[in-house]
């Protein structure tokens, strides 16, 4: 019998039973859907903790907070030395690093004041470690500077004596109607710096050139109200303030506590390094080699690592419990295939008597339970899609209403990936034959001649 006999035998006597056929497919259906669904809630957990993990950070970037000592066990500050030993290192493309001015600092411009979070920074490293601009250019000159994304929208004017809950809106930036109408790029702003001296409080400004603007943070809730300055510009400051990078002196402290602010800064010390690899492969043996040298060091495709470990436990325990609901279905096929084998005794015995071998007779009713699982799959994943795509609409609207808080409408508890729905598909068929496997054998050993007295 040729294949395409087969595939017509096959239609053909499904269709004698449609109500017993469209059910068993509907349960295999349900089986295969209930399988993808399930394992899409492990699959879309877990591409939402990567995508958010890896939102606003270089997955080629490895954060180092300090040196082992060997001698006292302390995990002493990064020097110039160790930006040093890091560059020459293989596998690095760039280092970046900072100095955060040790003091609360107000950014003035006209009439407007805001504060600001001021570091110092290499531009050139910077650059090289791929630092991006929303506008303008990187500083060339030592009185020029970068500034946040949202610095412009936390300025607003002195006079104002409306509290900060009024000037302030829910994003944490300045309302409308007391913001500046203007952006400060090509601007000239000053840096005010606040220091006790003389048993007073005296205030000094620095004037410096706003030449770029830094992109827009990744994430909707972050506030980027950075200003980054040159090494030349901290200079200043400090030679204002007397101490290491700024620090303000508070009335308050003793007189050792002073002493240890002014003597600071001879050798500058970095709290905010990141050693940045060429690309993502060079990434592991750049943190092994930073181990190797002693130092403390977080890097995120170690989280990674880790995060895949976990999830990739918890996708086969969501796909060992949906296959359960899937073997459930395979009693249904073959209780269909069966009760296919009793109904056509006659059919298998003719085909036996006009010289049909068994295996032909097998791969009949094998294709046939094949066929009820492909349909079955088919249906189970369009099933699936559809309920994916319901959990992951409704689930901003539950949360509402039920924790009364609003996430980002990006949120994907549910995500197939396509090799999923091939994984459940393939599983699905192997399932239906293996149901159909027994039945099969059974009408090989079926015997001609009391089938065709319907004896069977």
């Amino acid at each position: 019998m040729k294949w395409k006999d087969r595939f017509n035998f096959i239609r053909q006597n499904m269709k004698k039973n449609k109500s017993r056929v469209f059910m068993t497919i509907l349960a295999t259906a349900i089986g295969c859907a209930f399988l993808i669904v399930l394992a899409s809630v492990g699959f879309g957990a877990q591409r939402f903790i990567v995508n958010d993990l890896m939102q606003d950070r270089a997955i080629t970037e490895v954060t180092v907070y300090g040196k082992q000592s060997a001698d006292e066990g302390e995990s002493p500050e990064i020097t110039k030395e160790d930006l040093e030993t890091f560059q020459s290192m293989e596998n690095v493309k760039a280092v970046s690093h900072k100095i955060q001015l040790r003091t609360e600092a107000d950014i003035l411009y006209d009439a407007y004041a805001g504060g600001s979070t001021v570091s110092v920074v290499d531009f050139q490293s910077e650059k090289e470690a791929g630092l991006n601009l929303s506008s303008g250019r990187m500083p060339q000159e030592e009185n020029e500077v970068l500034i946040g994304y949202h610095l412009d929208q936390l300025l607003y004017k002195k006079s104002e004596e409306e509290a900060e809950d009024q000037i302030f809106n829910q994003n944490g930036l300045v309302k409308e109607e007391y913001r500046m109408d203007e952006e400060l790029l090509n601007k000239t702003i000053e840096i005010e710096v606040e220091q006790y001296k003389d048993d007073e409080w005296v205030t000094e400004t620095f004037a410096v050139e706003v030449v770029g603007i830094m992109e827009e943070p990744a994430r909707d809730w972050q506030v980027s109200n950075d200003v980054y300055i040159s090494e030349a510009v901290l200079g200043d400051i400090e030679a204002f303030t007397g101490t290491a990078y700024g620090a303000a002196i508070h009335p308050d402290m003793k007189t050792d506590e002073v002493a240890t602010l002014q003597s600071e800064g001879q050798d500058r010390v970095y709290s905010d390094v990141q050693v940045i690899a060429g690309n993502m492969e060079q990434v592991e043996q750049l943190s092994q080699n930073l181990k190797d040298e002693g130092y403390h060091i977080y890097s995120v495709t170690e989280e990674l690592d880790q995060i895949n470990v976990v999830f990739a436990v918890v996708k086969v325990g969501l796909i060992v419990v949906g296959t359960i609901a899937l073997l459930i279905a395979s009693i249904g096929i073959y209780n269909t295939m069966s009760m296919a084998v009793t109904e056509r005794t006659q059919d298998i015995g003719i085909m036996k008597a006009i010289g049909g071998h068994p295996k032909m007779i097998r791969s009949i009713f094998l294709m046939e339970s094949g066929y009820i699982g492909l349909m079955g799959a088919f249906v189970g994943v369009v099933i699936a899609y559809l309920v994916s795509v319901g959990i992951n609409m409704l689930l901003p609207f539950v949360i509402q209403q039920v924790f009364d808080q609003t996430i980002e409408e990006a949120i994907q508890l549910s995500y197939i990936p396509p090799y999923l729905a091939l994984i459940c598909v393939a599983l699905s068929i192997g399932v239906a034959m293996l149901s159909g496997l027994k039945p099969a054998k059974k009408a090989t050993r079926i015997d001609v001649l009391s089938a065709l007295r319907r004896d069977v």
